[in-house]
């Protein structure tokens, strides 16, 4: 039952972060390591923070891992981007998954985590540190560097317009 209540939100969390080859599978790992420590949770309404948690920390070894061995992880391009009036964009998302792919490999995991929270995910500043674990300022830092090295790779020196995203 929790499984199937949570099980879309936390596949999107980790799509975000560790792209959609490997999202299934750390999801799953997030949903076992879950039902081991199940025991350890101590207010059972906080379960969605709990996961969210657990989420972040497996994609953050997961991409750690991954650079350890050398594999690259990459973000799939045949992915479409939905448009807020309901129709599906293709164009737009396989020029912009080209331009980014490369961009947002190139980031640290932690980095990764606070962008895909903030951005993909639509967490406030202090959603995204509580979800990681971290001071709002480390967020913050940490966003700014992702941001930063995000235009460095991409090129450009424009500050892109930050999404609206309800505090």
């Amino acid at each position: 039952m929790l499984v199937e209540r949570h099980a879309a939100e936390t596949y999107r969390l980790a799509a975000a972060i560790v792209g959609s080859t490997d999202a299934r599978d750390v999801a799953q790992e997030a949903f076992v390591a879950a039902w081991q420590q199940l025991p350890s949770l101590r207010d059972p309404n906080a379960f969605n923070h709990w996961l969210r948690r657990i989420c972040v920390n497996r994609c953050r070894n997961w991409l750690r891992s991954l650079n350890r061995r050398g594999r690259p992880s990459s973000l799939e391009t045949d992915e479409v981007v939905g448009l807020p009036d309901g129709r599906r964009d293709f164009r737009g998302a396989v020029e912009a998954r080209a331009l980014l792919e490369p961009a947002f490999e190139s980031l640290s995991p932690d980095q990764r985590a606070v962008l895909a929270l903030h951005y993909s995910m639509g967490y406030s500043i202090a959603e995204t540190a509580d979800a990681l674990d971290i001071r709002v300022g480390t967020a913050k830092s940490r966003l700014n560097a992702g941001l930063t090295a995000l235009r460095r790779v991409i090129g450009s020196d424009e500050r892109p317009a930050a999404p609206e995203v309800a505090s």
